[in-house]
């Protein structure tokens, strides 16, 4: 079975797990799929012994998750982690390798630029090696995120980091913006 295939069949057993009753129609739109493949796709779980199909009437058809689906679900959930714990293991080690090549010395200060996912990675990495982050800079999103203010590059000079890692696309009219003492790491992947 394919990823792809493994996922659609996940989400399908999960909504059928918390809906009272969906239909067809139903899981199409909030899957994204078409009918004919969620029709397709529940008839092989039925044949598989892992949904239960009540009542005659199509329009009324009742789906419910037997124990074996239960299993299977779960199964296919701890799949999905471990493969995506193993990702994101492999994705910080790779930050934590960037980080590392960086010469800081006593009291040298940090800034991120981007509010990403990789920024998030990045923040705990500095916070296990203990260096001083002193903002987290991004122009499109104005938000607090793990007690820091988000602010503008404009406003990076008042933070005085001596590193800026960047962590998303960096737009080269804002770069100008960076003072020349700050030095610029990319750790994107």
């Amino acid at each position: 079975m394919s990823n792809q295939e493994e996922i659609t069949q996940y989400n399908i057993l999960q909504s059928i797990e918390n809906g009272e009753q969906i239909s067809q129609r139903q899981l199409s739109l909030q899957l994204g799929i078409n009918v004919a493949s969620i029709n397709f796709a529940l008839k092989k779980l039925t044949k598989r012994g892992l949904v239960k199909m009540l009542g005659v009437n199509p329009r009324r058809i009742r789906y419910i998750l037997t124990p074996k689906g239960i299993a299977e679900k779960t199964q296919l959930a701890y799949k999905f982690f471990d493969r995506n714990f193993h990702f994101y293991k492999a994705v910080r080690k790779n930050v934590e390798n960037k980080i590392d090549s960086i010469s800081f010395q006593d009291k040298d200060s940090v800034a991120i630029y981007g509010v990403t996912d990789l920024m998030e990675m990045a923040y705990l990495v500095i916070q296990d090696k203990e260096i001083d982050l002193v903002a987290i800079v991004d122009n499109e999103k104005k938000i607090r995120i793990f007690g820091y203010q988000v602010v503008g590059i404009e406003e990076i000079h008042k933070h005085s980091p001596r590193f800026l890692l960047i962590t998303k696309e960096l737009d080269v009219h804002l770069a100008k913006l960076i003072p020349d003492s700050v030095e610029i790491v990319d750790i994107r992947i």
